[in-house]
């Protein structure tokens, strides 16, 4: 239902806006952006293309890039003649896939992200390629890349990425693990809904996109972190072997046993003891084994 109901708002308004298979290659350049106006105005530059008929994109890609900038607390304008501090341009890029039935192809999406600074020059370039999963019955091809799209941390952190960048000088690793932590540590602290709460807009009737791809894009953030083995991100995935949802513990076994680091065995052990969740046992006792024989 959520997705048929995610599939109308995507064809319909537009307005805003996994095993990870898109390629997310990233430069950061030194030194960060110190002294910087927390409030900085990025001028964001969208280019966009695509193969589907009448030369018509369903994403709203403007809208979910200004609400991650204007999330992380960025001022964002779309004109170029408005005084910035910096731009972000991005080419987004709709191409026929594959064919999948007789009148029915997938769609593959790029999305070129660089963010330039008027002195220092670039300092970010980011790109990301989804497909959609050929070898599976697709019914709704262009909304499942879509979603792939929204879940991949490089896209659904962007804003947090760019401030980790402004704010700290961290490169892109760096900001993915800072990103997922704030994440993680939100999630503690969320405010419960009560009756008295009233919608601010119209448009909050719609599915907080964000909200409903938060589970998938942190599940996904933890795999690249075990992709990457970065060293800085063991003790946040340690923390996360014992989060309350079951897949975020899963992934962060899987993601530790990527690491070589003998130091994980007694959290590891205590895992295997203690969690509710058979696979998540059974995945930490898969890599307790192989720490154990190195």
């Amino acid at each position: 239902m959520i997705r048929l109901l995610l599939l109308s708002f995507l064809f319909s308004v537009g307005l805003t806006a996994t095993a990870l298979s898109a390629v997310a290659e990233e430069t950061f350049r030194q030194p960060p952006t110190a002294g910087m106006d927390p409030k900085s105005v990025i001028y964001l530059n969208v280019q966009t293309s695509t193969w589907r008929p009448h030369g018509r994109i369903s994403f709203g890609i403007i809208p979910s890039l200004r609400m991650k900038l204007a999330s992380a607390g960025f001022v964002v304008t779309q004109a170029p003649e408005d005084p910035h501090d910096l731009t972000l341009t991005v080419e987004y890029r709709e191409e026929r896939g594959e064919q999948i039935s007789l009148n029915l192809f997938g769609t593959e999406i790029i999305c070129v992200l660089l963010l330039d600074h008027p002195q220092q020059g670039r300092l970010l370039s980011t790109t990301i390629h989804e497909s959609p999963a050929y070898a599976a019955l697709v019914t709704a091809p262009y909304v499942e890349v879509v979603e792939k799209l929204q879940t991949n941390p490089y896209f659904y952190f962007l804003g947090d990425l760019i401030r980790g960048r402004i704010d700290a000088g961290l490169d892109m690793t760096g900001g993915l693990i800072h990103a997922l932590a704030w994440q993680v540590d939100r999630q503690r602290h969320i405010r419960a809904g009560t009756p008295l709460d009233t919608l601010e807009s119209p448009a909050e009737t719609f599915p907080d996109l964000d909200l409903h791809y938060a589970a998938l894009a942190q599940e996904n953030a933890v795999e690249e972190l075990g992709r990457l083995k970065d060293g800085r991100a063991l003790e946040l995935l340690k923390g996360l072997m014992f989060h309350s949802d079951s897949r975020t513990r899963l992934r962060a076994v899987l993601a530790l046993g990527e690491f070589n680091a003998p130091s994980l065995v007694p959290a590891m052990a205590r895992v295997v003891r203690a969690d509710s969740d058979a696979g998540v046992r059974n995945a930490a006792k898969s890599v307790l084994t192989r720490l154990s024989t190195q």
